[in-house]
């Protein structure tokens, strides 16, 4: 167990308080259970990095343990290069702990949840 540092944990809350509109319609379908998994929202996971000296934590939008599956939410400012890195970073360390990341597109959810949904039945 990792203790999660004060910086992390502002950010947490702010990320849990200012939730994008695309954020709060996916999260609606996804608590409790109703896609029969539990997720967890905006909730700080630790990840081994090569610097094993340096803590590493990552915050991902959603998060079902049960099934190793990582839900990023992407929105305009996705499409930056440096923000793409970054992206690509945090999946790769991830991936490296068997766990899957779905990227799914704000516009998508906002004008097509039914299939974002039937996107992530399917994986589970």
């Amino acid at each position: 167990m990792y203790i999660v540092p004060n910086n992390i944990i502002e950010i947490w809350r702010k990320l849990r308080l200012n939730m994008t509109e695309s954020e709060k319609k996916i999260w609606n379908e996804l608590r409790n259970k109703k896609l029969w998994v539990k997720f967890l929202r905006q909730n700080p996971m630790y990840v081994f990095t090569e610097n094993n000296w340096l803590n590493r934590f990552i915050i991902p939008d959603f998060y079902c343990k049960e099934k190793n599956l990582i839900l990023e939410i992407d929105w305009n400012i996705h499409n930056l290069e440096e923000v793409l890195e970054l992206d690509l970073e945090k999946e790769k360390l991830v991936n490296n702990l068997w766990i899957k990341v779905i990227r799914i597109k704000n516009e998508d959810i906002l004008n097509n949840l039914y299939n974002v949904l039937n996107k992530i039945k399917i994986y589970l």
